[in-house]
């Protein structure tokens, strides 16, 4: 891990005239608190009973804000992930004011040292946080995924589910996870290579402050417990998207192919940070070697 020590709190600085410069928005407003409250508080109707399923999730060992989980069974030669993301819009109701603020926040944004949240903390890390052991309301979708890793939505259901284990990034064992999910995952990769989509994991970065004010930029690659647990939402993610194209509907976030002036800069890049990169390597060629 490469680390730069701030002691002149250069960082912390340019960290607050970037929140200033892009409104990176701060505390909630008194009435939007107070509603996220009174909704935290609202009775769970209307959803079908799941809590003797072994949900789990993984996330970074201090979350609380928790919106999604996992349940792995097999059936024949297919595995069979039931995903279940927070069921926020039980909590938010259409135009009313955490609904508001929401649209004016878009998403919630993180910065190195911290992050602005789309919901408040009764709700993001409370009320529709997919807590252990805890009742909690979730849209569960079955997404089917074959030997070849492609994936096809089973169903979606509204449903009261409990998580049985809060696993972490940093600490999870392959003895924690359960029964397919190693497969589930090489399944899942094996299907991205065919398709020659092409990643770039950009390390992590953290700030660490210490009792004196100095601040540690830190950056790190990503755990192997990352990419798994992001396999999972990826393979959610094309079974739903699969079905919203064949309905003629939804909201899709696409990305273009990098340019040559792009692949130019990073080539550059590389080249600063002493990597090789032979010319004639293709990005994803090049991306399999670090």
């Amino acid at each position: 891990m490469n680390t730069v020590v701030d002691r002149q709190g250069a960082l912390a600085r340019g960290l607050g005239e970037i929140r200033t410069q892009f409104q990176v928005p701060a505390q909630f407003p008194q009435e939007v608190l107070a509603a996220a409250e009174s909704a935290a508080a609202k009775p769970i109707t209307g959803h079908q009973d799941w809590t003797d399923r072994s949900f789990a999730t993984l996330d970074p060992q201090g979350s609380t804000d928790l919106d999604q989980a996992f349940e792995i069974r097999r059936d024949g030669q297919d595995i069979l992930l039931n995903y279940a993301i927070a069921d926020v819009a039980l909590f938010v109701a259409d135009k009313d004011p955490v609904d508001a603020e929401a649209w004016l926040r878009g998403t919630t944004i993180y910065l190195p040292d911290g992050k602005a949240s789309l919901y408040p903390r009764a709700l993001s890390e409370g009320a529709a946080s997919l807590l252990p052991n805890v009742d909690r309301p979730a849209v569960v979708f079955a997404v089917r995924v074959g030997p070849d890793g492609k994936s096809k939505l089973d169903g979606a259901t509204r449903a009261i589910i409990q998580s049985r284990a809060k696993l972490a990034y940093e600490t999870v064992t392959p003895a924690d996870l359960p029964d397919g999910f190693i497969d589930l995952y090489r399944r899942i990769l094996s299907a991205e290579t065919a398709r020659g989509a092409e990643r770039v994991d950009a390390p992590e970065q953290e700030i660490v402050t210490d009792s004196a004010g100095n601040s540690t930029l830190a950056f790190r690659p990503q755990l192997e417990s990352e990419q798994q647990n992001s396999a999972l939402s990826l393979a959610a993610n094309l079974a739903i998207a699969d079905v919203l194209m064949a309905h003629h509907t939804g909201l899709f976030r696409v990305m273009p192919e990098p340019d040559e002036r792009a692949i130019r800069r990073l080539r550059h890049s590389a080249k600063a940070l002493g990597l090789a990169w032979p010319k004639p390597m293709a990005l994803a060629d090049f991306d399999k070697l670090l």
